[in-house]
């Protein structure tokens, strides 16, 4: 083999090699300034948690300000977390007088504080034997709404490119032993926490 040959031989191998490192990037929790973070969701056929915007209104919201949804929090501010509840408008509710439960989970070592009052007065509790978990209970009225929101604050302690909460929706007769014939769906959302706003 020529010179040229061994040239476009080791070319091809850095190249080859750059497309694995930068899908093995991509596919891992690491983000980089300037890069979009994206929530990520699961649904089922009867339940949903809203998408942040500009598919939804959930999350972080939107910061009229700008006029663009809410991608940073600065250190030190309490901000407003909403989750929503989705379930089809084509009939019957399913889950009208349910009860059921929101937990959310979140770095509470490095990223975010919690007030453990919801918006409707309800008191969180973590139960269990580590930090950043909150379970609030709902029942009632609660699930019989094709929409039902509910906000938290949270308070960002440190600056971080990705900090994450993950809100999860347990409802109907799983939320309760046997768990048997409930749903469940969970949706994370990411965001940016800065030291101070530019804006």
């Amino acid at each position: 083999m020529n010179y040229t040959g061994i040239r476009r031989v080791v070319i091809g191998v850095t190249i080859l090699g750059l497309s694995f490192a930068t899908a093995a990037f991509a596919g891992s929790a690491v983000s980089l300034p300037g890069v979009d973070n994206e929530a990520w969701s699961s649904c089922t056929e009867s339940l949903c948690i809203d998408a942040p915007p500009p598919d939804g209104s959930g999350g972080w919201g939107f910061n009229s300000a700008i006029n663009a949804p809410v991608t940073t929090l600065p250190v030190g501010t309490p901000a407003t977390f909403t989750v929503t509840l989705m379930q089809p408008n084509t009939g019957p509710l399913p889950f009208c007088g349910d009860n059921g439960s929101i937990t959310l989970t979140y770095n509470s070592t490095n990223d975010f504080s919690l007030n453990l009052t919801d918006s409707r007065g309800n008191t969180g509790i973590n139960p269990f034997d580590r930090g950043g978990v909150a379970t609030f209970l709902y029942s009632g009225d609660f699930f019989c709404h094709s929409d039902q929101s509910v906000a938290y604050t949270f308070t960002p302690l440190n600056p971080t490119i990705n900090a994450l909460v993950t809100a999860t929706i347990t409802v109907g007769s799983q939320a309760t032993p046997p768990f048997v014939g409930g749903q469940e769906v969970s949706e994370t959302f990411p965001v940016t926490i800065v030291k101070k706003y530019k804006y």
